[in-house]
């Protein structure tokens, strides 16, 4: 005998079966492919931190990270595990749409590091973060070698080279400069490199294996809070989730 749909006593023919609880389920009961919509439901209560057990999970991860020594390798954990629970649910228009990490968290963020934020969550502000971008640098380069990472790009630009009034400057290519290149990891608008550019997105940032923090050849510019949580990424992989292991 066919199964039926065991969602909402719903009854109808069953096209699957749900692998968290196990009930069977119809077309308008699926969520995903092995998920209904009860379950799925459920999923997103964890994910938004709604739910008791995640709620705890999160506390226990928060009171882990502010038990660490201050200092750099602190601040990146806890950017990078914030910017993962953050993920799919930050704004996509206004001013913080660049970045990673809700304001509802900005208290956690200034409870976990005091020594950067000694004004708590009200005073956080990731578009002006109080950091010291070329110590962030400087911290990377050091994990990076430890783990045997190399940089992924090379930094290419034009210099001046000999000239005068009557012939005008030359300019030729520069001796590209090995570095760690971030995804957006910088404040700046595209829109500051490329002028007439529709696109809608920050500046990548780049460490260079001398310490210097770039988003252009000569061009210095600060980290943005993405880029903290993309190296934590590359040095650590993944950082654990408050759902992880939560049915």
């Amino acid at each position: 005998m066919a199964a039926v749909c065991e969602v909402a006593a719903c009854g109808v023919l069953a096209v699957g079966r749900c692998a968290t609880c196990g009930r069977a389920f119809c077309t308008s009961h699926r969520a995903a492919v092995d998920r209904c919509v009860g379950c799925e439901l459920t999923r997103g209560e964890h994910r938004a931190l709604r739910s008791g057990q995640s709620q705890l999970v999160h506390e226990r991860h928060i009171e882990a990270l502010a038990g660490m020594p201050a200092g750099v390798d602190r601040l990146v954990r806890t950017v990078q595990y914030l910017s993962g629970v953050c993920r799919g649910r930050t704004p996509k228009t206004g001013p913080h749409r660049f970045e990673p990490i809700l304001p509802e968290y900005y208290a956690d963020l200034a409870r976990v590091c005091p020594e950067v934020w000694p004004g708590g969550g009200a005073t956080v502000n990731l578009l002006n973060p109080p950091w010291d971008s070329a110590a962030i640098a400087t911290w990377f380069l050091a994990r990076a070698y430890e783990g045997g990472h190399q940089p992924n790009a090379q930094l290419k630009g034009w210099v001046q080279t000999h000239g005068n009034w009557w012939h005008g400057h030359h300019s030729e290519q520069a001796t590209p400069l090995p570095a760690f290149r971030f995804f957006e990891g910088s404040l700046n608008h595209i829109s500051e490199e490329k002028p007439h550019s529709a696109e809608d997105r920050r500046c990548d940032a780049y460490v260079v294996t001398d310490g210097r923090v770039l988003r252009a050849y000569d061009t210095p510019c600060m980290l943005s809070a993405r880029a903290l949580a993309s190296m934590g990424l590359l040095l650590w992989g993944p950082a654990p989730k408050p759902w992880d292991g939560i049915a």
